[in-house]
């Protein structure tokens, strides 16, 4: 093989191997980190969800049921860094096609947040419903995620 075709090859995989970065910015191990010191010292970890979009021309929404058990302590924690802006975190009480569910916390990002950690503690434990929310794009190929991570503590 000449030079040449040696100099194609390095130059082939350079550039996929930097598409293939520029597409999973989400390094799950850092995020889930950063979250996990936030717990210190009184919560301990329970466990962690991670919710990974592409962007796309169509809204997405996205649910996750969270179970709480009684006679515990929670700390939920979002790190939303590896997220485009223009996303909605909520947690309701109830699932999406329950007609009487109430909102019990909630960040909107309209690209003006500081912040991409988010703690929050529900004063009940009951099941929890955490819905996501991207708005539909005109971009395409951008990769994005937020780790969700929890704690608790016995009462």
């Amino acid at each position: 093989m000449n030079r040449f075709g040696i100099y194609i090859a390095l130059a082939t995989v350079l550039v996929f191997s930097t598409a293939t970065k520029e597409k999973t910015d989400c390094d799950v191990k850092i995020l889930k980190n950063e979250l996990t010191k936030e717990l210190r010292p009184d919560f301990k970890y329970d466990s962690s969800n991670i919710s990974k979009f592409i962007l796309s021309s169509e809204a997405q929404e996205k649910e996750v049921k969270i179970p709480l058990f009684s006679g515990e302590s929670y700390k939920m924690l979002f790190n939303t860094a590896a997220l485009p802006s223009n996303f909605e975190i909520k947690i309701f009480d109830k699932p999406k096609t329950a007609k009487n569910r109430k909102l019990l916390f909630s960040v909107i990002d309209n690209g003006e947040l500081n912040d991409n950690v988010f703690t929050f503690e529900p004063k009940k434990a009951q099941p929890m419903y955490i819905n996501y929310a991207l708005p539909a794009s005109n971009e395409s190929d951008i990769y994005g995620c937020v780790v969700f991570l929890m704690g608790y503590k016995i009462n």
